[in-house]
């Protein structure tokens, strides 16, 4: 089934489109949240949230293509579980400290300061981000969204591409420091 029919199954409010989702993308969503959570029962939930919060959201939004914007929500949902689980676990019976309390409201302060910009800035640096993947080759841009967009692990990338674990850390690193330099021939500071 094409993504626009599955589409229009959900803006006709047919359950049976979820269905059809989990079919086609619930592996690719399972495998995003799992890179990111490490647990198998978390990302059945992550998954499950997915599903729900597409529901959700279509209608009103049309999505094009299908499978990024389902991946991306699958990505968002893991990684607030995640930030909500380290944040459980750094405050767990702990008595919080002056200075704790003031550090955390300098960082909601300063996260604050970039969602009031995040509009204009996010546009820039997806675009800058964009235009990075589109000048690499297709391998590379395998290699560097498999280990910073989907979290897969290196020995998993390598043994996908059929590179040694070192050959493919290597190729990283020197990923990392070309859209370094993108960046900031873009006017983008990091």
């Amino acid at each position: 089934m094409e993504d626009n029919a599955i589409i229009g199954m959900l803006y006709e409010r047919t359950e049976e489109a979820l269905t059809v989702l989990q079919d086609r993308y619930g592996r690719l969503c399972l495998g995003v949240a799992k890179n990111i959570l490490g647990s198998p029962e978390d990302a059945e939930e992550c998954v499950n949230d997915t599903l729900d919060a597409v529901w959700n959201r279509i209608p009103p939004e049309k999505p094009d293509p299908l499978l990024p914007y389902v991946l991306r929500i699958t990505r968002n949902i893991a990684l607030n579980r995640r930030r909500a689980a380290m944040a459980k676990k750094r405050y767990a019976g702990e008595n919080l400290s002056l200075e704790t309390v003031q550090e955390e409201r300098e960082d909601i302060l300063a996260e604050m300061a970039v969602y009031d910009r995040q509009d204009t800035d996010e546009a820039l640096l997806q675009n800058a981000l964009n235009g990075f993947l589109a000048g690499l080759r297709t391998e590379e841009r395998i290699l560097f969204l498999r280990r910073y967009w989907f979290e897969d692990p290196v020995p998993e990338i390598a043994k996908r591409l059929g590179i040694t674990e070192n050959h493919a850390r290597v190729r990283l690193t020197r990923l990392k420091n070309r859209l370094k330099r993108y960046l900031e021939q873009e006017g983008i500071v990091i």
